[in-house]
């Protein structure tokens, strides 16, 4: 009798199979195998292939041995750290850590060079120079057509799940859909860590309503049904430890959900734009005359000292972090104190 129920359910499954678009977030298209992309060496099938497709993966940019030293400094001087506050992808203000259920760090910490080289001096310098590699720094200037300027970065330790979006209706160039994105897989990503996935060609097209506030539920919710019931594939490349993914700032992406909460997903994120332009941050021009250069690479700070209040709020929050925490809580309580 079993044998028979069990039967009939598989040939209820044959007759009503599972459309491809209801199973591609969980099971992508590229989760277990490596596709060949054409390399930096090759200028123009680089350039080419990335004009087209909007992303290109390029393997072992970055060092092992670099990568790891990378993870070894954060969990030696950043994980460590709970009174400490960091500014945070997800928020964009300066936040503690929330850790999950296995430990990680599950914001990411966003713009590592404005990160107190006091406290975490090896986390900050190693972090930077794993995204200025040689490697990198021959495929921006091949998809460029110039060197390229460092405008934002990012660590991310666990997932949070990040959603569909175009990276241009937050950070872009000046001249818009010419920044590249550039994220480094610090280690093997794990299929069920929530890795990284793209929308080949969607640089090219329109999504409905995406043109409303990129930070609410309905601009979330379309990026999200496009990505799903739309006309274009969903990719996953399978990303080793050192393996580097770059897109077009028009490319729709985001980051699976973390189907194992045991799993990591440790990588370093830059955003580069032609060493000529300025770049747009939130859809408004802004150009920075602070920087420091890291391997001949311009990188731009964001730390905000235009000020003595500014001056001192940052040594508040770098130094006293204890103070700075109970000064925002008082301000949380307090609506009216800014």
């Amino acid at each position: 009798m079993e044998a028979l129920k069990a039967r009939k359910s598989v040939k209820s499954r044959e007759r009503t199979p599972p459309s491809p678009r209801q199973l591609v977030l969980q099971h992508p298209r590229g989760t277990t195998h490596i596709e060949p992309y054409p390399l930096p060496d090759d200028t123009e099938a680089f350039r080419q292939w990335f004009e087209r497709e909007g992303y290109v993966v390029v393997r072992n940019a970055v060092p092992a041995v670099l990568c790891e030293s990378g993870i070894h400094a954060f969990r030696r001087e950043v994980l460590p750290d709970r009174l400490g506050f960091f500014e945070r992808h997800a928020s964009g203000r300066y936040e503690r850590h929330v850790l999950t259920e296995s430990g990680f760090m599950k914001y990411p910490i966003m713009n590592l060079q404005d990160m107190s080289e006091n406290k975490y001096p090896d986390f900050r310098r190693i972090g930077l120079d794993v995204l200025t590699q040689p490697r990198i720094q021959q495929a921006v200037e091949a998809l460029c057509g110039e060197a390229g300027r460092l405008v934002h970065t990012m660590y991310f330790d666990g997932n949070q799940t990040t959603w569909a979006h175009r990276d241009g209706h937050y950070i872009d160039s000046g001249e818009a859909g010419q920044m590249v994105g550039v994220w480094v897989a610090a280690e093997d990503i794990h299929p069920e860590a929530g890795r990284f996935f793209v929308l080949p060609r969607s640089h090219s097209m329109k999504v409905p309503g995406e043109s409303g506030d990129p930070n609410s539920d309905d601009y979330k919710a379309k990026m999200a049904e496009f990505v799903r019931h739309g006309p274009l594939d969903c990719l996953s490349p399978v990303l080793r430890q050192g393996d580097m993914l770059m897109w077009n700032s028009m490319v729709i992406h985001g980051s699976l959900p973390t189907t194992d909460p045991r799993q990591s997903r440790r990588s370093f994120t830059a955003h580069y734009v032609p060493r000529s332009h300025q770049y747009q941050w939130n859809v408004r021009s802004h150009s920075s005359h602070r920087s420091i250069v890291v391997n001949q690479v311009e990188v731009i700070l964001h730390r905000d000292e235009a000020t003595w209040v500014r001056r001192v709020r940052n040594s508040v929050r770098s130094g006293l972090p204890r103070v700075y925490g109970l000064a925002q809580a008082m301000r949380r309580a307090l609506p009216g104190i800014s």
